[in-house]
């Protein structure tokens, strides 16, 4: 069941592992993000209890500010997908792979790059209210053949400019949602 009109706004980042690219989004926005108003978690749809996040990851993360000493990956259940307002998903297969399980989702499922092309594009900055970031949901749910989603490469395993490039693409899209997540100056 999807939180109701009351409470923080539940974001749950996806991606293969749960030990790259969703891991970093996932920490990265909860340091950025009004923790009343925004619980962030991350999964893997291919997770498994052996994968750890790779030393090449926490560099990167040290980068930007933020440590991933403390991330415990888990797997994409269908469970943790209904409980969810947006689902942020590195690739469209992770999203189609999500979907399958829980198709009710549909109207708050992205992939990342497509979330933020469509929010950066509607102008709305909806700030700390959960209330409002669930109506820009929907509305924008109703957008996305307006944008191409697109997919953030899988760094695993590859050389440390693979991670690099993952934080190229990923960090200025986080931070469209960082931005429309501020509070608005009264004016």
């Amino acid at each position: 069941m999807v939180s109701g009109p009351q409470g923080p706004l539940r974001i749950l980042v996806v991606c293969t592992g749960n030990v790259c690219r969703s891991a970093f989004a996932h920490h990265y926005l909860a340091a950025h993000l009004d923790s009343a108003a925004f619980a962030v978690a991350s999964a893997g749809v291919g997770w498994h209890s052996d994968l750890v996040v790779p030393p090449e990851n926490h560099a990167i993360g040290a980068r930007y500010g933020i440590s991933l000493d403390t991330h415990q990956g888990r797997f994409a259940a269908s469970a943790v997908a209904r409980e969810t307002d947006l689902i942020l998903t590195a690739t469209k297969d992770h999203r189609r792979a999500l979907l399958e399980e829980t198709p009710a989702a549909l109207k708050r499922c992205f992939t990342i790059l497509e979330f933020t092309a469509l929010l950066d594009a509607s102008g709305r900055r909806p700030g700390p209210d959960p209330a409002a970031w669930r109506e820009l949901i929907r509305d924008l749910a109703t957008r996305r053949e307006t944008v191409q989603a697109r997919d953030l490469p899988d760094p695993y395993g590859l050389a440390f400019t693979a991670y690099e490039e993952m934080a190229r693409l990923l960090v200025p899209a986080l931070d469209v949602i960082v931005a429309a997540a501020r509070p608005q100056a009264a004016g």
